[in-house]
């Protein structure tokens, strides 16, 4: 076992049994930026005494939180909870130690990426309601975010966690990866790059993995890959219709966090 053992990828999180898809879409958006995942820990390798420091910030304030390797198991020993796709420690480990912050894992279910961001990078988070912004002035918004390598989340409409036909689950967050601004048949299309923290389910409208409109030049620019794993591409105006918020951690390329 690794906490981390070959580099970290926003498609390692997997949700478990665990109603804390905010806080599991955030860690997804920030394994964009590895080293920021990897900064949380002051402990990064295993050890024999099986404990571990880790970072977080409360009320902006640098908190160490210490937490063991010992995870809540079903009753055929598979975790219950939050898990890395290949094996590793690092999302479990954090899982437990938002659990520790809070008192226990029940008090961790249910939340908005934009709260969880704080306490995850100390810096402020925005929330932005679909229905009270310029679609266009917003698209332009999560264009700069994106390029000044801002991480993102998305939340869903409705409660209840229920899949639409088109795929989108009802009050559960996304994380946001990239934004896409292409040519295509002589129009702009704007495209953006989802992730479910479940690692599956995905998105089933107009550039989805199976959709029809996809071409082999397009796929290459915006690297498209036709998986099961929770990752699909949403063009703006279906996203601005299934999806009821964008939390955006305001944060400059460094480990100095801005606000501006």
């Amino acid at each position: 076992m690794h906490v981390f053992e070959d580099g970290v990828h926003p498609n390692d999180v997997c949700q478990g049994s665990l109603g804390d898809c905010y806080f599991l879409a955030t860690l997804s958006s920030l394994a964009e930026f590895p080293n920021r995942v990897k900064n949380m820990f002051v402990t990064q390798e295993i050890n024999k005494a099986g404990i571990y420091m880790i970072r977080f910030f409360l009320n902006g304030q640098d908190t160490p939180i210490i937490v063991d390797d010992y995870f809540p198991v079903k009753s055929d020993g598979k975790p219950a909870f939050a898990t890395c796709r290949d094996g590793e420690l690092w999302v479990s480990l954090l899982e437990k130690a938002w659990a520790k912050l809070h008192g226990t894992y029940a008090r961790t279910e249910g939340g908005l990426p934009s709260f969880a961001a704080g306490h995850i990078m100390g810096v402020p988070s925005e929330s932005h309601d679909h229905d009270s912004v310029d679609t266009e002035d917003f698209f332009k918004m999560l264009e700069s975010a994106d390029k000044r390598n801002f991480t993102m989340m998305s939340a869903s409409h409705g409660e209840g966690e229920v899949k639409s036909a088109e795929g989108v689950v009802s009050g559960h967050a996304y994380s946001l990866i990239s934004i896409h601004k292409v040519k295509h048949e002589g129009n702009n299309l704007r495209l953006l790059k989802l992730r479910n923290p479940w690692g599956s389910g995905e998105w089933q409208g107009d550039w989805s993995d199976k959709s029809p409109l996809w071409t082999s030049a397009l796929k290459k620019h915006v690297g498209f890959r036709d998986e099961d794993d929770g990752i699909f591409f949403i063009e703006l105006e279906d996203y601005m219709k299934h999806f009821a918020w964008t939390s955006i951690c305001v944060e400059n390329n460094s480990a100095k966090y801005v606000h501006s």
